[in-house]
């Protein structure tokens, strides 16, 4: 038997051992005062005779035997061989990807969503080890997928992603909202596994044995947040540089990337009829330009929360910058110590039974008194 890694499951029991030999005890001494004894002979001879441990003792060594080997089984023995394997830290990664009218600007080929949605899935190829969401946002900011380790559901979901007004009505761009939406979805996936405090009687048992127990928690998953954009923050009900501080309090990065031309580039919307041209406005009649991403405020986001911030300005730099992305998201490999436990608990209850017949076997035969 190897008892390499010797411990208890439910040590609770062995406190029990400690009122045993008291317990037996005033269960003999009443057990003894409800029988009288009949002498045959001389009662002084068989005092001298009997010595200080004599036969009628024997029944109650089993039991006190029984009962203890019942409670060792009880407190769930265990033993295994020690194993260790290597985990790699997990992280938590959310995209806020932003799908305001103006991602359909042609700066990005052959527009700046559709680049995005593009890049972005070959990004989610490219990570391992890591549980991904997904936000869109506009004027108001929709969970499309919440966190999750099945990387092609998120790609999925991310292809059927349209500009506003398709998969966002309200146009416009609350980046605070979004940073506030990913950070609740993030607290929310977090998962809080409750740690087994160690007993004092496993540790008695252990030191006893001459072995220890190894137990390391298991490394905690690190979180992010991707936030593309290609404009400002004008609407939401959150500042952005609030929802950064939530982040740092949280110990979240956030990754900011700004898309498009770094200079006012012609705007372009989608139509009632469907079809993607420039925008005129219709104060003037005159075809509108659209201000360039606020890098500013992007720079200050990244800042704040320990992230980094990127200008996409084309497709290959955009592809660069994710890439940079999935290399500072990666994390080194830990080494996690473990057991693989045998239940010992049979073998304590089979020790039981053999004492428990045994005692009954003497009883009825070398033992066994008159009524």
């Amino acid at each position: 038997m190897n008892l390499q890694g010797f411990h208890f499951a439910d040590p609770n029991w062995l406190y029990s051992i400690f009122f045993l030999p008291l317990a037996l005890l005033l269960f003999f001494l009443t057990t003894r005062l409800k029988h009288t004894t009949l002498y045959i002979g001389n009662p002084r001879l068989v005092e001298m005779g009997s010595g200080t441990l004599t036969a009628q003792w024997l029944p109650w060594v089993l039991r006190f035997l029984v009962l203890l080997l019942c409670l060792i089984a009880a407190a769930r023995p265990q033993a295994g061989q020690k194993k260790v394997e290597t985990k790699t830290q997990a992280t938590d990664l959310f995209v806020a990807l932003d799908v305001s009218g103006s991602m359909v600007t042609n700066d990005l080929q052959p527009n700046r969503i559709t680049a995005a949605k593009k890049l972005l899935s070959e990004f989610l190829d490219k990570v391992q080890n890591v549980r991904v969401g997904l936000t869109i946002f506009a004027r108001i900011s929709f969970t499309q997928c919440p966190l999750t380790t099945d990387i092609s559901i998120v790609k999925q979901l991310l292809a059927n992603v349209e500009p506003a007004p398709h998969s966002i009505k309200l146009d416009g761009t609350a980046i605070g909202d979004a940073l506030v939406s990913c950070l609740n979805r993030l607290q929310q996936g977090t998962g809080k596994g409750t740690p087994t405090p160690t007993s004092a009687a496993a540790s008695l048992a252990s030191k006893l044995l001459g072995t220890e127990t190894s137990s390391e928690e298991p490394a905690k998953n690190t979180q992010a947040i991707l936030l593309l954009t290609d404009g400002g923050n004008n609407a939401g009900m959150v500042d952005p540089l609030t929802a950064a501080k939530i982040a740092v309090s949280r110990g979240i990065k956030v990754y900011t990337v700004g898309m498009g031309a770094k200079n006012r580039v012609l705007a372009m919307g989608e139509y009632p009829d469907g079809h993607v041209g420039p925008y005129i406005d219709p104060r003037t009649g005159e075809m509108a330009l659209s201000d360039p991403v606020d890098m500013g405020l992007l720079t200050e986001i990244a800042r704040i929360t320990g992230g980094k911030a990127y200008a996409a300005t084309d497709n290959r730099s955009l592809q660069a910058i994710l890439d940079d992305v999935a290399r500072l998201e990666k994390h080194d490999v830990v080494t996690v110590t473990h057991w693989e436990y045998n239940e010992l608990a049979a073998y304590f209850l089979l020790g039981a039974f053999i004492l428990l017949f045994f005692d009954m076997g003497l009883e009825m035969t070398v033992l066994r008194t008159l009524p």
